[in-house]
């Protein structure tokens, strides 16, 4: 009898899920969800991988699948540990020698497949751009506005497609859970931690497209620094992997043919598609994009030295008020803007002239809709390495921008009594960038 593991870490959803079709070459398939603890309590340049919330989230998503699976009186395993040795021991049990996996896009989550010594069987499940649409490697080009240009007007992706769970699915259940996991469940499991899966996933999906159809004014409202139907939200879903982007830019076409195509509605689309270039990128180039100069040669993987600068400015401390309400509101939510996290990594290397990788470290160990492509690639971009040129902002433009009456600012530093704009201003200890002078001068108390 021929047995296979399918891991559906990034493939926690029951829609558009290739993982879960039939597999005739083999007889029993063993389900598995593998949580490596280095991937979150490991540290890079000194910086934890993941916030305790990130973790405790992550572990409730999986317990959540776990359930979904007791629901359909199946088995699924949770194992805690290094993923190559927790799939090595679970096929060992089982008898396995093939593993069934969503294709990664981070050489780290690759590297560990290929250490399991299992036979691969990858499916790209997070990707638009699958089968005869994916890229070559060796001709991607260098710039996303090529890369696009290549794709339009017409835009081709991969359509989703509903698969039935096969019968194949298999298990002990007495195998479920080892007492490793049991032990780690029982260290970090928060109930009241925030739940990313599936059904929240298309209900923000549903919610932000055909109930508030918030998609019309999307790209209007894009750039605001808060607000609950101004951002999708789903690179939440997304980025874990419980909601497919396939079905998700289906959805959008659904809505420009029967209600209305506009400038927004396409921004969607736009917007998903850099993310899909990214994701290629990383796949291009590996670990080269974790070096000082990203791919750009000579590599240089030596670790980024950090002073007190980065550490007020991990803690929201810099001075600079825009700068300093929105990483607070990252420590806080686990979330920040586009809009923000453009400008507070611009002012970490252009102004604090710290290396950006530590800035993408922290940003990994924050963000509740990390995606590893999504995150150091676009520190990338801000910082003008690999293929991208310096993108420098000018913090105080855009304060005035997109916090006009500052009370995005006083919000989220409430110790700042200043009125109006004039709440924008830096404090003592900010060395005063030129640029910035035609704008401070813009700054106003409202009466």
């Amino acid at each position: 009898m021929r047995r296979a593991l399918v891991l559906f870490n990034q493939a926690m959803r029951w829609h558009d899920n290739l993982l879960l079709s039939e597999q005739a070459e083999f007889d029993q398939l063993i389900a598995v969800v593998v949580l490596n603890p280095d991937d979150y309590l490991g540290r890079q340049y000194g910086i934890q991988r993941a916030s305790i919330q990130r973790l405790q989230a992550q572990l409730k998503l999986l317990l959540n699948w776990q359930q979904q699976w007791q629901q359909k009186q199946q088995v699924l395993h949770i194992r805690i540990g290094p993923t190559d040795l927790c799939l090595q021991q679970l096929a060992q049990l089982y008898g396995a020698d093939t593993l069934i996996a969503a294709e990664p896009t981070a050489p780290e989550q690759y590297q560990q497949l290929l250490q399991s010594g299992l036979k691969l069987k990858l499916f790209d499940i997070n990707s638009l751009l699958q089968h005869q649409l994916r890229p070559d490697l060796a001709t991607l080009p260098k710039s996303f506005s090529a890369f696009r240009r290549e794709r339009e007007p017409d835009l081709w992706v991969q359509p989703p497609e509903q698969h039935a769970v096969t019968t194949q699915f298999h298990a002990d259940p007495s195998l479920a859970v080892d007492t490793t996991a049991l032990d780690f469940i029982n260290r970090y499991h928060q109930p009241t931690a925030a739940l990313f899966n599936e059904a929240a996933g298309l209900e923000r999906l549903m919610q932000f497209i055909w109930h508030h159809q918030a998609v019309i004014d999307y790209k209007q409202n894009r750039n605001a620094l808060d607000g609950d139907w101004n951002s999708s939200l789903w690179s939440f879903y997304l980025a874990n992997g419980t909601l497919s982007p396939c079905y998700t830019w289906q959805q959008v076409l659904v809505f420009e043919q029967k209600q209305v195509a506009n400038e927004s509605t396409y921004w969607l689309r736009f917007e998903l598609l850099w993310r899909e270039y990214f994701r290629w990128q990383m796949r291009q180039h590996g670990r080269a994009w974790f070096s000082k100069n990203a791919f750009r040669p000579p590599l240089d993987f030596s670790s980024p030295q950090a002073d007190p600068r980065f550490e007020l400015w991990c803690k929201g401390e810099t001075g600079l008020p825009f700068v300093d309400a929105n990483l607070r509101m990252l420590l806080h939510t686990g979330w920040m803007s586009n809009r923000g996290r453009q400008n507070v990594a611009s002012y970490l290397i252009f102004e604090l002239q710290q290396d950006w990788r530590l800035g993408a470290a922290f940003f990994e160990q924050h963000l509740l809709d990390y995606d590893c492509a999504s995150n150091w690639c676009n520190w990338a971009y801000i910082a003008g390495v690999g293929n991208s040129s310096a993108r420098q902002f000018n913090q105080i433009k855009q304060a005035l921008t997109y916090d006009p009456d500052g009370d995005f600012v006083r919000h989220w530093l409430p110790g700042k009594m200043a009125t109006g704009s004039s709440v924008h201003q830096p404090e003592p200890q900010v060395p005063i960038q030129e640029f910035w002078l035609p704008f401070l001068q813009q700054l106003k108390v409202s009466l």
